[in-house]
């Protein structure tokens, strides 16, 4: 808690008497109003133990909480909110093992229950965490043995895990154990029949077990599982080539590859194996159980562990059949094959230099220059690349695919224009449908870039619905303004999500179009159902945390917020966001604390705000922080024009100065709840001078205690009750309600203008209830403040016009109402670094003339106050 506020979050006597007292209401009702146990309610020792772990808990004691809750388990065993108490202690406290130990003992109790199932779930997988790194390390040693018995560990702590089904795997195939890698591929695919990596697997070592047919039939499987990607579907075809090229079958090969690109340097060496294989110019070296082993990339994300394969880059196996003529084809062969070579291995300075080469040996086929344009893109030169591609086409060996090469160099180069000019080209002359596709999203994101949507929509139409067309039409949508056509592209788009990330923004897309469509309601709706389904995790928490935000659910957003700084992942923009997100959820200690984290940061220079920015945190700063308050001001006018608490009635129309007082507190559990207020007073009044030679001094004292409440954030809206206590015989013994209402702009100081507009509108109705009296006040003041820069930044003058209006029905001529000028003096004191100052001294001189009513109305009217 210390980090929550400084000194602002001290616990003082009440807060801790009523943080006792609502703990007891805890302890006794259940830990969780989701978990309902049966039994007597906790008491003696139990209640004892258990009130101390709550305690451990809630101040980062686990250790001392899991010791005191194992306790009161002991001594209640038929309480499952104080297992779960034990078992989230040892969880806290970073030991795994007992608390899988104490999950195994509550479920035998409670079988079944969800809440323990979750817990036992996440402990499992925390568990295999461990077995599973060892696992990872031996195989980067070459330790296979050690890496199965490690992922075995993992596999039987978390059956359900895929990646740890494929650790063992990749285990027991670097230990050339292939029967036993080809039980391990079998169970997971039955584990998750939507996941092709397994099936690629098997596929993989049933080739190497000599098992062609049944290679093919796995690959075939893995090819038709849904919602593959293309990079997917190309991997799988790559792969399932090598074994046909492994088993001499080039025609599988050629059928697999055909329709991709000849750029690619790992099609290009497969292709040209399986072609020389046909043609009979040379001969396959390799035999069935001889395969390059795909490469497998296992990456975390929010959703867990997701493993991906990928074709490794080979070289040819194909020897050619050497002959006279054929030694220029040979050098040239030599020369690109080395430039793939010497791309795979990242030499891309050989790569471009034998790509040259071959560009010079045969400058009149696209090939080659195709071959160099793409390694010089791989090389991260896409102006040569571009240069390179020009030089084709100007020398008339355009080609659909030289033209796509230059719109990819163009995008690389910021180039837009001319990619999609290129790219439009391309599509023109026709390419293979996968690359067709391809051009036409890269065209759509170029489109969008340069603020051409209508372009974007045009590249789009002749594709198939998928999550890549969606949603960029969305996004295409949006930029036209068409923003209710967009969101069903958006939900389309969420629909045919192949991972969570793209998912996630999808919905993101939705619920944030919803709210500048005016429909928060629906954006709600759908946020928290998403939060309830578990979506969204991809998201950054202080994002989420955002959205929650825009959609009006604080909770989530300050949940998020928190989550996010307890991790150190709140970016300082966020901490003042997050501080107001805290205020408006009434947990105004944190509140402040996040709030001087952001005042921090704009001094630290890590954020930039404007002082006026600035300025208005520090207030929300001294407002939250404010627990108590003098207010003390001296009047000079006429009587009747503002309400009288004494038992004399002054003479009508003559002068009466009055001293008033008061001392307010604003309890810190309740008394301010996001500008909502409730304060307890008592003030004292005294008539110091009387024009009539009525009564002044002691006489005349008057006290007052009372409360008033403020209901409503954002409208000043006062309920008052008070009670009068006569001091003087000229005072009076009274019950008073009170209702008041002001509006006001510009009434507070400002840093960055040296003068704004400045109004406010006040009214009050006032009834005794027991001298019967009726009081009713309205005042407006309307001018210019004007900040007097030249003797202080913190003195205001606000000159000004006035209208009033009194109505009190103790005089004969109830109403009065008047018109006026007038001006003031407000001075400023009081800031810290964190704080706008808090309190003012004013002094205000006004004259009114009459219009209406009572001759009360008109003369001078003067205040000078301090509200500390």
């Amino acid at each position: 808690m210390g980090n929550w506020g400084g000194k602002y979050l001290n616990q003082t006597a009440f807060r801790a008497a009523l943080g006792a007292l609502l703990l007891a209401v805890v302890l006794c009702a259940g830990a969780s109003a989701q978990i309902a146990d049966n039994g007597p309610p906790l008491e003696g020792d139990a209640y004892t133990a258990a009130e101390t772990a709550y305690k451990a808990f809630g101040q980062g004691d686990y250790k001392a909480s899991a010791t005191s809750a194992a306790e009161a388990v002991a001594l209640r065993p038929d309480l499952l909110r104080l297992h779960l108490l034990l078992i989230d202690s040892l969880v806290a406290a970073g030991d795994l093992t007992l608390a899988e130990q104490a999950t195994k003992t509550a479920s035998a109790a409670f079988a079944g229950n969800q809440d323990l199932e979750g817990r036992q779930a996440n402990i499992r997988q925390r568990l295999a965490q461990r077995p599973a790194g060892e696992g990872y390390k031996a195989l980067e040693k070459g330790d296979a043995k050690a890496a199965i018995r490690a992922a075995r560990s993992a596999v039987e702590y978390a059956p359900d895990s895929m990646s740890y089904r494929l650790l063992l795997l990749s285990a027991q195939l670097a230990d050339n154990d292939l029967p036993g890698a080809l039980t391990t591929a079998t169970e997971a695919i039955a584990l998750d029949r939507a996941d092709y990596v397994p099936l690629v697997w098997r596929g993989h070592i049933n080739q190497r077990l000599g098992k062609r047919a049944d290679a093919v039939s796995d690959f075939s499987a893995a090819l038709a599982v849904p919602g593959l990607t293309e990079a997917q579907q190309k991997n799988i075809r790559l792969i399932a080539a090598d074994a046909a090229l492994a088993s001499g079958d080039f025609n599988a090969a050629i059928e697999l590859l055909g329709s991709y690109s000849r750029t690619d340097p790992k099609v290009i060496t497969r292709l040209t194996d399986a072609e020389g294989a046909r043609q009979r110019i040379g001969v396959l070296q390799s035999n069935g159980s001889s395969v390059p082993a795909p490469i497998q990339n296992c990456l975390a994300n929010a959703s867990g562990v997701r493993c991906e394969l990928e074709a490794p880059l080979v070289s040819s196996i194909l020897t050619p059949v050497a002959s006279a003529e054929e030694k220029a084809a040979a050098e040239l062969y030599e020369a690109k094959e080395r430039a793939y070579r010497a791309e795979r291995d990242k030499d891309y300075k050989l790569a471009v230099a034998e790509a040259r080469k071959a560009v010079e040996l045969e400058p009149d086929a696209v090939a080659s220059r195709l071959l160099l344009v793409n390694i010089l893109m791989a090389a991260g030169r896409p102006g040569e690349a571009e240069t390179e591609a020009t030089k084709a086409i100007n020398a008339g060996h355009a080609s659909a695919e030289i033209y796509a090469q230059r719109g990819y160099a163009r995008s690389k180069l910021k180039n837009f224009n001319g990619a999609m000019s290129d790219w439009e080209n391309a599509l023109k002359q026709g390419l293979p449908p996968g690359q067709a596709r391809n051009i036409r999203l890269s065209l759509a994101d170029a489109a969008v870039t340069s603020n051409e949507p209508l372009r974007a929509l045009r590249a789009l139409q002749k594709l198939a619905v998928s999550y890549d067309t969606a949603i960029r039409k969305a996004y295409a949508l949006q930029a036209l303004g068409r923003k209710e056509e967009s969101f069903p592209e958006f939900r389309t788009a969420e629909r045919l999500a192949a991972t969570a990330v793209q998912r996630d923004g999808a919905l993101r897309a939705q619920i944030n179009t919803l709210v500048e469509l005016d429909r928060k309601p629906e954006a709600r709706v759908l946020f928290d159902h998403a939060i309830a389904r578990g979506k969204l995790t991809s998201i950054r928490d202080t994002d989420v945390g955002y959205l929650a935000v825009a959609v009006g659910n604080d909770e989530v957003a300050l949940a998020r917020f928190d989550r996010a700084h307890a991790h150190g992942q709140l970016p300082a923009r966020a901490t003042i966001d997050a501080g107001y997100t805290a205020m408006r959820r009434f947990e105004n200690p944190k509140a402040i604390a996040y709030l001087m984290e952001g005042i921090d940061a704009k001094a630290d220079g890590r954020i930039n705000i404007d002082d006026q920015k600035l300025f208005e945190t520090r207030r929300t700063v001294s407002d939250l922080a404010r627990v108590w308050g003098i207010n003390s001001s001296v009047t000079y006018g006429k009587v009747g024009s503002a309400p009288n608490p004494f038992l004399t009635i002054t003479a009508p129309s003559s002068y009466t100065s009055q001293l008033g007082t008061e001392l307010y507190y604003r309890p810190e559990g309740f008394g301010y709840r996001n500008g909502a207020i409730f304060e307890l007073f008592g003030r004292l009044f005294e008539t110091l001078y009387d024009q009539s030679g009525g009564p002044t001094g002691g006489r005349t004292t008057q006290g007052m205690v009372g409360a008033r409440w403020k209901p409503f954030s954002n409208a000043n809206l006062v309920f008052e009750v008070d009670k009068l206590i006569a001091l003087g015989d000229a005072a009076r013994d009274d019950t008073l309600l009170r209702a008041l209402y002001s509006y006001t702009v510009g009434t507070d100081l400002r840093v960055l203008d040296p003068s704004w507009p400045t109004w406010y509108v006040y009214a009050e109705v006032d009834r005794f209830l027991e001298k019967r009296q009726l009081v009713a006040i309205m005042e407006g003041r309307f001018g210019r403040s004007f900040r007097l820069d030249p003797i202080s930044s913190k003195l205001v003058f606000f000159p000004h016009a006035v209208l009033a209006a009194n109505y009190d029905d103790s005089f004969a001529n109830r109403s009065a109402y008047s018109a006026g000028a007038g001006g003031s003096l407000r001075y400023w004191f009081g800031e810290t670094k964190y704080m706008a100052p808090p309190s003012y001294w004013e002094l205000t001189l006004q004259y009114r003339w009459r219009l209406a009513g009572d001759q009360r109305a008109q003369g001078i009217f003067a205040q000078t106050s301090i509200n500390y």
